[in-house]
């Protein structure tokens, strides 16, 4: 048989090509595959910087966790309720209505034309306190009437002035600017009394402390859209109590705020 030279000149092919065959060698440029899942190796120093960084975010939420749990009990929290309303909360109006007079003559009262002038601080928003920003204020009032009766021979004129200071707490209707309010507060009565008998005159001057309470109705709607101009007015209906004397106003005010 001839099994063996086959064999044999088997054996020399396969040395042959192995001989001619080029090396397969890896390339520069074949990098390991990145799976998604896996993250390039970080130095010692990014490692310290994004620890440094979480760090300095951790310690910002503690600070101001801590300053708003203050509630500005170290002057270091400012209340930023004020931001959505820049108004001072200050108003002026003029005041006119019908001035109930006591009577002296065992009537009812002697009714005249009243004036005045007041002005209003919404001391609410000091407070810091939403609901009481504009519920709380307070009036500083001037109210002026004025009696004269008698004869051609006997004359009596009396002029009254009250000056009040009256806190105030409304109601507001809804988020509008109109609401009801109550009122009390108090004050001095200066009457200035003149009496004329023929070319005589006697004047009779004198103050009393004076107690002023009572309801109405107050609007403060804007004059403009951007500006903080607003117009002001009132309906009330007030008491002013003087010694044993009981005198009302029935009337209004009208003027600006802001």
């Amino acid at each position: 048989m001839r099994t063996s030279p086959v064999k044999t000149w088997l054996v020399r092919c396969l040395l042959g090509g192995l001989v001619l065959s080029t090396p397969a060698l890896a390339q520069d440029d074949d990098d390991p595959y990145a799976y998604p899942d896996e993250e390039p190796a970080r130095s010692s120093e990014e490692e310290e910087d994004s620890y440094e960084r979480r760090r300095k975010n951790v310690d910002e939420t503690d600070d101001f966790r801590r300053v708003s749990e203050q509630e500005g009990e170290d002057g270091d929290f400012k209340a930023l309720s004020g931001l959505d309303d820049p108004n001072l909360g200050v108003a002026v109006e003029f005041i006119t209505g019908a001035l109930l007079v006591d009577g002296t003559r065992g009537n009812f009262a002697d009714t005249r034309m009243g004036l005045g002038v007041r002005a209003t601080w919404e001391y609410g928003r000091i407070l810091d306190s939403e609901p009481l920003r504009e519920a709380l204020w307070a009036d500083l009032r001037w109210t002026y009437g004025s009696l004269s009766e008698g004869t051609r021979f006997i004359t009596g004129d009396t002029r009254l002035h009250y000056f009040t200071i009256a806190p105030a707490y409304e109601l507001k209707l809804g988020k509008s600017d109109f609401g009801f309010f109550a009122q009390a507060g108090g004050g001095i009565a200066y009457q200035a009394t003149s009496l004329t008998v023929g070319e005589d005159v006697t004047k009779v001057n004198g103050i009393k402390p004076l107690l002023q309470y009572g309801v109405g109705f107050r609007g403060r709607p804007r004059l403009t859209s951007s500006g903080n101009l607003r117009l002001a007015f009132r309906l009330e209906a007030l008491a002013f109590r003087r010694g044993y004397m009981n005198d009302f106003f029935l009337g209004g005010s009208l003027g600006t705020a802001f």
